[in-house]
């Protein structure tokens, strides 16, 4: 869809300010140079944000609207005998597909949300809270199906799923392994665990010996 002049200059306010919120932080990005950014004039950007607070506000709100989007979505497309299984990698997918679409946005959060204002934290802090009760009602239904041990720890779960996911735009790069790929191997970690479920437990050296046998 093409946006009218006035959505593309303020979509240049927010992308000059979600990258100069991610480089320099709340303290260190000022009006001016978010304009200077969006190659606008100084008195341009407040026709679209009154102060730096607005704008701040609108980024982190982008961030967190747009991952709460891409994952409701993704849910909603599935079936009904969708497993707890499908829907959290389903969720990991569209999670991960939305925080690296918008890397600046969701950088600048990562960067800035303990420096903003108190009142600004609080009410982005709600949608948050919004998007948590998503993956906490993922885990209580899937937990209520018996699909995980009985005394799984469901909200230390999620703060660990969730974690980890918005921890993936830090080292994910693009022309390496895929979304899709992140997101199956993400969520066997996250089901299955990484210990063997033999119990056999193999040293060094048992690997390095049985590696020879093969070779001989």
């Amino acid at each position: 869809m093409k946006l009218a002049k006035s959505a593309k200059s303020q979509k240049r306010v927010l992308d000059a300010a979600a990258k100069m919120f991610r480089d320099y932080g709340y303290a260190g990005t000022t009006m001016r140079a978010i304009a200077d950014e969006a190659d606008l004039k100084a008195g341009s950007i407040y026709y679209h944000y009154k102060s730096k607070d607005e704008l701040i506000t609108a980024v982190l709100d982008i961030g967190i609207n747009a991952v709460i989007s891409s994952v409701e979505d993704a849910l909603q497309a599935l079936p009904e005998t969708a497993t707890g299984r499908d829907r959290i990698e389903t969720a990991v997918r569209a999670h991960l597909s939305a925080i690296i679409k918008i890397g600046d946005y969701t950088l600048a959060t990562r960067r800035v949300f303990g420096q903003v204002p108190e009142a600004i934290r609080l009410k982005n802090t709600k949608l948050r809270d919004t998007y948590g009760a998503i993956w906490q009602k993922i885990l209580t239904d899937a937990h209520a199906r018996g699909e995980f041990k009985t005394d799984a720890n469901l909200t230390l779960a999620r703060l660990f799923i969730l974690g980890a996911l918005n921890w993936t735009v830090e080292w994910y790069k693009p022309g390496g392994r895929t979304i899709d790929d992140v997101a199956r191997d993400f969520t066997a970690v996250v089901i299955d665990g990484i210990a063997n479920p033999y119990g056999v437990i193999h040293s060094a050296a048992d690997d390095n010996q049985q590696a020879q046998s093969r070779a001989n």
